[in-house]
């Protein structure tokens, strides 16, 4: 009986420890402050611990992956930006942000879109903001570098890619629908739009104009490079083009700051 009772008790006592343990868990991923959303990363001698909620710190945002899909979404930065004004984040505990980018590019409107954050951030809370390139910052990436005082990275890193490809492929297969017999409707309403069907012969305005987004979108990449590196449009537009350089190349033209840095290095500087 007592051998029966003893082990009735402690697995009582185990099922309440789990559900506690479980209760303190499920209750720490409800509390959607800012501060619980975050990671504390090593600063720059490698020591990763909390400090005092009167600490300054800096912000790292990651930029790592495809621009548009999630996490690196507009939404999701402007969060990241606000929520970094509040709770235990208040009265201007961030001193600067760190960019750390390894990306690819991505949506246009995506990528304009956090960059005009980046750079509203850094006017009205006067906060430095460095990026870091730690493998790739190409089309969307390197876009939203240049909202950045400094651009750094690795080595071994590519940067570049002022370019724009604003349309998928589109392939025209009316030759190969006579040829067995297949015919075709597309029902639509409003002029042009069914712009380069594939199902019917083009026009000859068609291309254009898709082709005149392609340009103003590209117009718009090339100023914001312009207006924040040290590079001339005719270099951009007529002499680097859609390329992708190797660091220390993208340093030679004034597309980086500084080719072989470390994130500790960065962040060094940051800090000062």
């Amino acid at each position: 009986f007592f051998v029966a009772f003893s082990g009735v008790v402690g697995a009582l006592i185990a099922l309440f420890v789990i559900v506690f343990g479980l209760t303190a868990i499920f209750a720490s991923l409800d509390d959607d402050t800012f501060s619980n959303k975050v990671k504390i990363l090593s600063d720059a001698q490698g020591s990763r611990k909390e400090l005092a909620s009167s600490t300054p710190v800096i912000l790292q945002i990651d930029i790592d992956g495809v621009i548009g899909s999630d996490p690196i979404t507009s939404k999701k930065i402007e969060e990241i930006l606000l929520d970094s004004r509040e709770d235990d984040f208040k009265n201007e505990r961030v001193k600067g942000i760190m960019l750390v980018i390894n990306s690819p590019g991505g949506g246009a409107n995506e990528s304009d879109i956090i960059y005009r954050y980046l750079k509203a951030y850094k006017k009205r809370y006067e906060v430095p903001i460095y990026a870091f390139v730690n493998g790739l910052a190409a089309s969307g990436g390197y876009y939203i570098a240049c909202a950045a005082d400094r651009i750094f990275t690795s080595n071994v890193s590519l940067v570049g890619s002022i370019g724009v490809v604003s349309w998928p492929p589109f392939f025209n297969v009316t030759g190969a629908m006579e040829k067995f017999g297949v015919d075709a409707v597309t029902v639509s309403a409003g002029k042009g739009k069914d712009l380069l069907n594939p199902f019917r012969k083009w026009g000859d305005d068609e291309e254009k104009h898709r082709q005149a987004i392609s340009d103003f979108l590209y117009k718009q990449f090339v100023n914001v490079v312009t207006a924040n590196r040290p590079i001339e449009r005719d270099e951009v537009v007529k002499a680097l083009g859609a390329k992708v350089l190797p660091a220390p190349e993208a340093k030679e033209i004034g597309l980086i700051d500084n080719a072989d840095c470390s994130r500790n290095d960065v962040l060094r500087l940051l800090a000062r």
